[in-house]
């Protein structure tokens, strides 16, 4: 098979973008298009071989939860995978975020290193910062994902100076780094990391923040609402976040590079290796456990509890696909039911 010779041949090529500049002037061309067909032809074939970390890397509702990684485990494709006890010693080892890079060599859209902070610590006093507040909660609802990212993009927006367009289209990111998202999207979602660039500044707290907050809010808000209306406990919103946190991790697999030797299981993982790292709701990496998150799914939460106390829900919630990292949900049917409805 010439996937991997073409997928090296199409990386080495890919050196026009290394410069870091992957927004709205470099786009979809044919060039960056059939690359991340490459990078997903790559990811399903060596699934379909039983390789653990693409198993897990092409975003497919549902493989995460039949796969089983510990302690350890080495991926056809160079890339160590950990999970279980030794997951927060390898993020303790490792350099921040990455991208998945088969290769060695750069191939998805947006790279870590167009968002990553120039200094994590200066995110610290942003993401302590009290949850903005939240308005216009709509009258009608019929699908409370789409409505929970809309009332997270317009708070953030508010809190970081951003459009709330450009934070709706940049919310893929995340994924985006193990797993080629759809033509439409990445174009939305390079032009919309252009304008929170050029609004923000790059590597700046407010611009990590603009490209990765919006996501894990919304997604926290979304998996809270559904186990509260299928409980039968809705609008009983005071401390579900905190429960749902305490059973969902906000990323479930993170990608990053061991900053020295690290022994895993007695397994010795060299220096300058990219690891995928299994996360648990109390395992993350410290750049994205983020209190404003918490504090901002929480607000919006209540808002839409008191603007819809007799929400149900009228369908099963869908996974999102191609969301190896984040693996929120796409939909959340539901309906506001009248009182005097309720009532009879």
């Amino acid at each position: 098979m010439r996937l991997q010779p073409d997928l090296e041949a199409a990386a080495l090529a890919s050196e026009q973008i290394e410069s870091g500049h992957s927004g709205s002037e470099v786009g979809v061309d044919s060039g960056l298009r059939r690359r991340l067909q490459l990078v997903r032809g790559l990811q399903w074939v060596r699934a379909a071989e039983g390789d653990p970390l693409a198993v897990l890397l092409r975003g497919y509702p549902g493989d995460a939860r039949s796969v089983s990684t510990d302690p350890i485990s080495r991926s056809a494709t160079g890339t160590v995978l950990v999970g279980g006890a030794q997951a927060a010693e390898l993020l303790a080892a490792g350099t921040g975020l990455a991208d998945w890079r088969p290769t060695g060599t750069r191939v998805m859209a947006v790279a870590a290193e167009d968002i990553e902070p120039a200094d994590p610590a200066d995110v610290t006093a942003l993401v302590d910062a009290p949850a903005p507040p939240v308005a216009d909660v709509p009258d009608e609802l019929t699908d409370l994902v789409p409505t929970a990212e809309l009332l997270c993009a317009k708070a953030y927006a508010d809190l970081l100076g951003a459009e709330p367009d450009s934070l709706l289209g940049a919310t893929p990111v995340l994924d985006n780094l193990l797993c080629p998202q759809g033509t439409a999207v990445t174009e939305r979602m390079l032009a919309a990391v252009d304008d929170l660039r050029a609004a923000l500044c790059a590597r700046t707290p407010a611009f990590f923040l603009a490209v990765v907050a919006l996501r894990l809010t919304a997604d926290l808000v979304t998996r809270t609402a559904a186990a509260l209306l299928a409980d039968g406990q809705w609008p009983d919103v005071e401390g579900a976040v905190e429960r749902t946190r305490a059973v969902y991790s906000p990323v479930r697999l993170h990608l990053t590079t061991t900053s020295a030797e690290v022994t895993i299981a007695g397994e010795v993982v060299p220096g300058n290796s990219q690891v995928a790292v299994l996360t648990s709701p109390t395992v993350l990496p410290r750049l994205l456990d983020l209190p404003l998150v918490d504090a901002t799914a929480d607000a919006v939460l209540t808002a839409i509890a008191r603007r819809h106390p007799r929400l149900v829900s009228t369908g099963a919630p869908l996974d999102r696909p191609l969301a190896p990292a984040t693996g929120g949900l796409a939909h959340l049917p539901v309906a506001s039911l009248r009182t005097e409805l309720v009532q009879s």
